[in-house]
Order: structure tokens, then sequence, then C-alpha cells
């Protein structure tokens, strides 16, 4: 029968989920010599050697890249035992490398039947049995070719069974056998007892970063992004031996960061030497470092206040690790490498942005000179001193500036005092910026504070992406600024509010526009939503106004009354308007009582019917603590930086 079968085998492939035969690479005669090279190269002209050979090494370092290329593309099987679960699946994985030309193995099956029509028993069942199926594919061997079994760890079969046939093409069929296995996943003693009885050899495959590097750059020579990594590619080869992470899969990931980094670069950001340096460093020892999972993104955010306030802190033993690089420098600010690294973001006009205005990209006289003076350690002194002219003439001269840009100019102020440039201690220093506030806002360029719902968790530590230089010793100092700038802000928008009255009731004869002015809809704009401004209204006023306006118009007025008083009990600052709110009811109480028929019922209807008594005030709801609030952005949307280091502040 096996003589019959073996006569028509020239008709039977497999079917379509067995592994196909990989695309064998060509072995270079040339290549860089290793241990794992020489071996395998003396164990291929072996015959019948009896033993099998085992390759371990660490995920990602490149294991079955290192042994198919110690061999030539007409010297080995590559069977991949990824998904395998039975001896079945295996022999026939390897048949199929072993004869890729033939037929369906159904066909072997029905032309086998049609021969022996008149048997019975085993064809009758309608196919081969398993054990007459093995003995086949086990008569049917070459061993011309190393067979080479892959990916032992993720093969779905027992380990016993596995590697049992695998001992059964080494003894009984006279092959030459590799597996590759990452034996530190494999937690199955039987593997042990194997490495004595069934392989003779046991490798350890090493990482060939060089020639990895090598190969996941080979198709960039000649372009762009190649010319631009050449001078850079040895502080990268650095940076990943240094990392001591051994899978090359990181190193062929980082090669594609810094090529969607080089996409989004202009021609002068390309060319500066100096900061490409820099950015390339930083982004290799991100780009390893998050995606071994040594790092993660709150590792990204206050870099500053990590390398210099925390010595336990990953970013400070980065530093130690990787030598010359700082990574805490705001060259790359903390919201990009989030991008980058976190979301997988590269956004070429962010990346652009945030490299013109990081210090390799200063343009005297152009552009903010805070800028200038908080890099003064990278730049020479005239250059800082002119900066430092034009920084005090903005506070002399009063000019308008953004609040984000006043700080900044305050705390570098605050610096030099606590460094005794200025001649000013600290306590004068923050005299001076109370004044300097007060006068900015008695001019009316102190912006007022946001109307956004969150502008308690806004925060002062950081504007353009970088953060405020304030040492540890200064923080309360810096703190009494804030707070007086808060305060100011706060003046300001109240003032804005004041102002905003009249058009609010005007709004009172559009019922549903006064509505969503006044209550958070998810879909409309509700700019006061979140602000106490109907006090600021007379509630006679307000009354009388609300009276002359249609009647159609009412409902939606006191709606609006009532949803707001009902939030009152979740928001501190809608609190105030509770007292206004009573005044109101008493009022149209007393207009209710003019009133007879439908008139009367259809303003005791309007009326808002959650407005409670004094007693509500004394109801304690928990408040947020004020974090701070800078240019309207919450802290999820703004870059988070650091307040203060230790003993040698350095700018975020």
């Amino acid at each position: 029968m096996l003589k019959l079968i073996s006569k028509n085998a020239r008709k039977a492939v497999f079917p379509a989920e067995f592994p196909s035969e990989i695309e064998a690479p060509v072995r270079k005669a040339g290549g860089a010599p290793s241990a794992l090279r020489t071996y395998i190269d003396y164990y291929r002209k072996l015959e019948a050697p009896g033993f099998a050979v085992l390759v371990t090494g660490e995920w990602g370092i490149g294991k079955t890249h290192q042994v198919i290329h110690s061999l030539d593309t007409d010297e080995f099987f590559h069977i991949s035992l990824f998904g395998l679960r039975t001896a079945e699946e295996l022999r026939s994985a390897v048949f199929a490398q072993m004869f890729p030309t033939r037929h369906r193995i159904k066909a072997l099956v029905d032309d086998a039947k049609q021969s022996m029509h008149a048997a019975s028993g085993l064809f009758a069942l309608g196919g081969f049995t398993p054990a007459l199926l093995g003995a086949f594919l086990d008569k049917n061997v070459t061993t011309d070719r190393v067979l080479i079994f892959d990916d032992l760890e993720r093969s779905r079969m027992p380990l016993k069974v596995l590697l049992g046939v695998i001992n059964n093409y080494v003894e009984h069929s006279g092959c030459r056998v590799i597996v590759i296995v990452h034996d530190k996943k494999m937690i199955d003693p039987y593997l042990t007892d194997a490495k004595e009885k069934l392989f003779g050899q046991t490798l350890e495959a090493l990482p060939q970063i060089e020639q990895a590097f090598a190969a996941f750059m080979q198709k960039h020579r000649g372009t762009s992004f190649g010319q631009f990594m050449a001078p850079h590619e040895q502080d990268v080869l650095d940076i990943f031996s240094k990392s001591r992470r051994p899978s090359l899969r990181l190193l062929k990931y980082l090669v594609e960061d810094l090529r969607r980094f080089h996409e989004a670069l202009d021609k002068h950001h390309r060319e500066h030497k100096t900061a490409m340096d820099e950015v390339v460093k930083m982004i290799s020892v991100f780009a390893i470092e998050i995606r071994a999972g040594v790092m993660t993104g709150n590792d990204l955010a206050d870099r500053s206040q990590q390398a210099f306030g925390d010595s336990e802190s990953k970013i400070a033993k980065a530093n130690v690790r990787y030598g010359t690089i700082q990574l805490e420098s705001n060259t790359l600010q903390d919201a990009l490498l989030s991008d980058m690294f976190v979301k997988g973001i590269y956004d070429a006009n962010a990346i652009r942005r945030n490299l013109d205005e990081s210090f390799h990209f200063l343009v005297p006289g152009e552009d903010p000179p805070w800028r200038t003076v908080i890099n003064f350690d990278k730049l020479d002194d005239e250059m800082v001193a002119i900066a430092l002219a034009r920084m005090n003439n903005q506070i002399a001269t009063f000019e308008e500036i953004a609040p984000g840009e006043m700080l900044h100019i305050l705390a570098l102020r605050l610096m030099m005092a606590e460094q005794t440039i200025s001649g000013l201690s600290p306590e004068e220093a923050v005299a001076e910026a109370k004044a300097y506030i007060d006068a900015m806002d008695r001019l009316g360029r102190i912006p007022p504070r946001s109307l956004k719902y969150d502008w308690k968790h806004e925060r002062f530590d950081a504007h353009d992406g970088v953060g405020f230089w304030v040492s540890e010793p200064m923080k309360s100092y810096f703190e009494q600024i804030v707070d007086h700038l808060k305060a100011a802000q706060g003046a300001a928008l109240e003032r804005e509010l004041q102002q905003a009255a009249p058009d609010l009731l005007d709004a009172l004869r559009h019922g549903e526009k006064f509505f969503e002015m006044l209550v958070t809809t998810y879909t409309s704009n509700n700019p006061y939503a979140h602000v106490a401004i109907l006090d600021t209204i007379e509630p006679e006023t307000f009354v009388k106004t609300w009276l002359a306006a249609p009647k159609s118009s009412w409902y939606w007025i006191g709606s609006a009354i009532n949803e707001r008083y009902k939030a009152s009990f979740h928001s501190e600052a809608l609190r105030r308007e509770r007292p206004w709110s009573r005044q109101v009811i008493k009022l149209l109480e007393s207009e209710v009582e003019k009133l007879q028929g439908f008139a009367r019922f259809r303003l005791s209807r309007a009326m808002p019917q959650s407005i409670g008594g004094s007693d509500d005030d004394e109801i304690e709801e928990p408040t947020v603590r004020t974090i701070g609030a800078l240019d309207g952005q919450p802290a999820g949307e703004q870059q988070p930086a650091v307040e203060g280091h230790n003993e040698e502040p350095t700018p975020v």
C-alpha cells in the first residue's frame, strides 16, 4: 500500500493553510564571523549526525536571521512551529517544504481509492488514518538539507510530542536539525532533559547590532533620509548598545521613528548639525526606553525636575547611562515627545514650531527675549545682554504681553534676584512683580481668566511648552506672584461680566437663546454656564425685563434660573447667585399676587421650582483646589513643566 501511495505521491501537495516556503536569503560568504556561524558551518557538513542543535537567545535579537544566513539558500528547509497542534501537522509541514510542487493530498487519496476500489477497511473510512498518514510522511523524507524548526515556544502541541517528532527526524531519518527557541519563555522541565538527550549542542545567538542596522538602513541608501542619517549612525549604534536592550526589533522601530521625524523637518532644520545631533540622540533614547517598557508617558513630563530634583527618577538614571545626552532639554518639548512616543503622532507643524522655538534657532531681535535669556547657559554673553535689555524694557514700558510670557519674565527676574544678578532680594522682586501686575491691570492689559468649567484645573507652570524657571527655594515667592496675577485675572473677568449684563438682559426677549447662554447644553455655545453673572443685574431690573419679554420666553427664563440653582450645589462659582435667585423669587411671588386667571397661572408655572431657602448655603460641598491657570488651557491640553529644581535650576 505504501508503494502504491508513494508512486502517486508526485501528484500530492498540501492545503493552503500550511506555511509556504520562505523567501530564502543568499548567504554572504564574507559576513561577520561568529561562534554561531562557525558551528553551523561545521554541522551542515555532517552526515546523519544523530543529534540536533538548539539555538537560544532573547526575543528580537535576530536568531532566525543569523541561522538562515549561515546557510546557502539550497541548504535548508525552514519550518515554523507557530500554531501547530499535532504531530501530523508538523510532519505535513515538513513534507510541504521538501516537496512544494506536489498536488493536493486529497488527490493522492482519491487515486489510491480508485486503484483499490474493491478494498475495504482503511479506505472505506473515507481517507487516511493518522497512523497511515504519518507513516507515509516519514517514509518520504530527504536528508539533502538542514531542517530548521523555528518558534518552538509558540507551538501549541505538547512539548514531549513535538520533541518526539523532531527526534524521529534526527535518529531514524538521519536529518540534520536546528531548533530555534526563546528558552526563557519555555518553563518546561522536559526541555531541560531534552537538551541532554536530543540536542548535542546548544548555542546562544547574540545580537549583531551593526549588521542589523546596516540591513535596516539598506533601503534608505541614496535617499534624503539615508544622507541625513549618515553622520548620526554611530551615535545611534552607541545609544542602542548602552541601552542593554538586545531586541533588534527595537532598533528597527527606531529607524522608522527617525525617518518619520526627518520627513517633518524643513531644510534649515536638517542643515543645523548641532540641533540634529541633539534631537537624533534624544529620539533614539526615548524610542528605545519607552518601547522597552522602561519609561512611560509620565516620564516625559517635568523632565527637568526629574533630572535635577530626583536622582532616582528614570530621566536622571538615563542621563547617567547614556552619558552626554541631556534628556531634559527643551529642544524637544514634553508634549511633542508624548505625541511621538505615546500617541504615535508626528505632526510636522508641531515639530517645526517646536524646533524653531528652541535655542538652536533663536533669531536675535525677533524671538521673545525671555527665550534667549532662559537659554543663557548655551549662548554668548552679548546675545544674552541684548535680550535682557529688551525683556526689562517690556516691563518698564508696560508692553502688552500674554500672561504666560509675563510669568516667564517675572520668573527670570526672580531667578536673577536669587542669584544676586539684579541686586534685589527675592522679597523685593515679588513686590516689584505685584506692582507691575497692578499697573498692567489699571491699563486694562491683564486678560480675564477663562470662562471654562475646568478653569480651576488650569496650570501656571509653563508657557509655549517651556517651564518657568523657578528653583525649589523660590517656589513660595513665585506662588505669590501667580496668586496676584490670578486675582487680577479674576477682577478682569468680573469687569467683563458686568459689561456683558446688558446683552444678557436683551437676550431675555429670546428665551431659548438666554437659556443656552447660561446652561450647559453640550450642543450650543454656553459662554456663561460656569461663571456667576446673573447677580451682576439688579433683581428688580431682571424681573421687570422678564415680565416684558414675550410669554413664549418665560419657560426658558425660569428653566435657566432653575438649572443654575441646581448646578450651584456642584459648582462653587454658581453658589454666589443663590441669594440673587431668592430675591428674584420673592419679586415674582409679589407679581403673582397681583394677577388673576390665566395670567396668574402662567407666571406661577414659569417660576423656578428648585429655589430653596438660606439654609441651602450651609450645605458644604467638596471644592476643587486651584492648581493654577494659564492661557485658558486645561491641564490635560497644556504642556506640563517644572516649577523648580534643587541646587542648579535649568529651564524646561
